[in-house]
Order: structure tokens, then C-alpha cells, then sequence
């Protein structure tokens, strides 16, 4: 919290200051008074007019008061917007996840099976189906692709939209993640993209001649793409007032 410095008269300048009524933890003094606007415990801009009794002003600069609750605009700045637009978009974005990954996993095929005799048509099988099938067939899938194919992929996923779910709604309409995001949007950006490429590697297709990829599988991969896209990753600063 910014404190207040010299005023042009020597004494204390404006700023925010301990509320010397004890009412709230913050006041403003605007260089020749206390002013109405105090920081509550909330830590939100409110109006508080002091009592008639004279209160005396603050103790001339010093260190700035140490004060552990996010900054708050001077009396007169409007507060920190929600982002409504960029809310709007990631919302559906994320939207169109869920739906995305709903298809893909349990309405789509999944992939495309060629069993015995091995004559190259391939039946389409949906996901949940999918791990059953590679138990009972040798397909030369790696390990992760087939952990993936039995259901890992589906966990995955709902987790990381969980996640960017989670940080993009803090992040719009917390307060104190509206001028800089918080530093943990970073991991959830690459859970996102490493998400994505896990399921490329996972590729039903990957590695044996007995799978193809289907209809399910790209919407899947469209999915993850874009829970990339609706990460919150802007990262704006905002000038502090000297």
C-alpha cells in the first residue's frame, strides 16, 4: 500500500495512512485533512466520514506504513474493471471444451480398429471401448499410448480444464489479479500445452499398423488447443503512482 510522502509545506503528503479514529485500517489525508475514504477490512474503497471532533493529522513521512492488503486507488480513481470481454470469450471458450471433449470421448469414435483376420478395415470403436480392445489385441502401442487409451486421457483432460477454468475466473474477477496475473497461471499454460502434446503422442494411430485415428480423436486435440487459447497469460502492469 502506497504511504504518503512530503507535502509542499513540509508536513505529511497525501496518501493512505492508519485511520487515526481507529475505524478502519486505512484513511486518506489529502495533504491539509482526513478525508471520507477510507480501505476497509475488506480491503475495498469505501466512505466513512469522521466524527465532529478535531482528528490530528499523521506523523510526518517517514517509511511508508507497512500494510499487508492490495493497493487501492486514490479517491477520485475509478477501480480496477472486470475484463467482461475477455471473460465473455475464455467462458466460451470453455464452453466449447466441454462439449469438444464430451464428443470426443464418449459420442465420437474414438479410432478406427483392424482386428483378425488383419484386412485393413477398421471398425470405428468410441473411447471407453477403446481399452478393452487393446487388452485383448496386440497392437505395438507403447505404454503411455495405452494408459492414455484407457482412460487417463479423459482424466487429463478434466483436470486441466479444471484448472484454466479456476484461474481464468480468479483472475477476472479477484481484485488484486485484475492489474497482473498471478504467477501460477504460467504452470497451468504449460499443463495446458503439455495436455495437447500428450495426446499427439497417444495418438491411436501411434506406432502400430492395427489403429487409426478418428473423428473423436481430432476433436479432442481441437479441445486441448483451445484450453490453450482461453489460458490467461496477458500479464499487464499497471504504473504506480510515484
Amino acid at each position: 500500500m502506497r504511504g504518503g510522502g512530503v507535502g509542499t509545506t513540509g508536513g505529511p503528503g497525501p496518501g493512505w495512512y492508519p485511520d487515526p479514529s481507529g475505524r478502519q485500517p486505512l484513511r486518506w489525508f489529502d495533504g491539509g485533512r482526513w478525508t471520507a475514504h477510507v480501505i476497509d477490512v475488506r480491503q475495498q474503497p469505501q466512505v466513512d466520514p469522521l466524527p465532529d471532533h478535531p482528528v490530528t493529522p499523521p506523523v510526518p513521512p517517514g517509511p511508508p506504513p507497512q500494510v499487508s492488503i492490495a493497493p487501492a486507488p486514490a479517491p477520485g480513481q475509478p477501480p480496477a474493471r472486470v475484463p467482461v470481454g475477455s471473460l465473455v470469450v475464455r467462458c466460451l471458450a470453455l464452453g466449447g471444451v466441454a462439449v469438444l471433449l464430451v464428443l470426443g470421448f464418449l459420442v465420437l469414435p474414438y479410432a478406427g480398429v483392424d482386428g483378425f483376420p488383419r484386412d485393413f478395415t477398421y471398425a470405428p470403436v468410441r473411447y471407453p471401448d477403446l481399452g478393452v480392445w487393446l487388452a485383448a489385441y496386440d497392437t505395438k502401442m507403447g505404454g503411455w499410448g495405452r494408459a492414455y487409451s484407457k482412460g487417463l486421457g479423459a482424466l487429463i483432460a478434466l483436470v486441466v480444464w479444471a484448472a484454466v477454468v479456476g484461474t481464468a475466473l480468479l483472475v477476472a474477477l479477484v481484485p488484486r489479479y485484475r492489474s497482473r496475473e498471478p504467477w501460477w497461471t504460467v504452470p497451468v499454460f504449460v499443463l495446458a500445452v503439455a495436455a495437447l502434446f500428450g495426446a499427439m503422442v497417444a495418438s491411436p494411430g501411434n506406432g502400430t499398423v492395427a489403429l487409426r485415428s478418428a473423428a473423436g480423436y481430432f476433436t479432442v486435440l481441437a479441445a486441448h488447443a483451445l484450453l490453450v487459447v482461453a489460458c490467461p497469460l496477458t500479464h499487464k502492469r499497471r504504473r504506480r503512482p510515484r
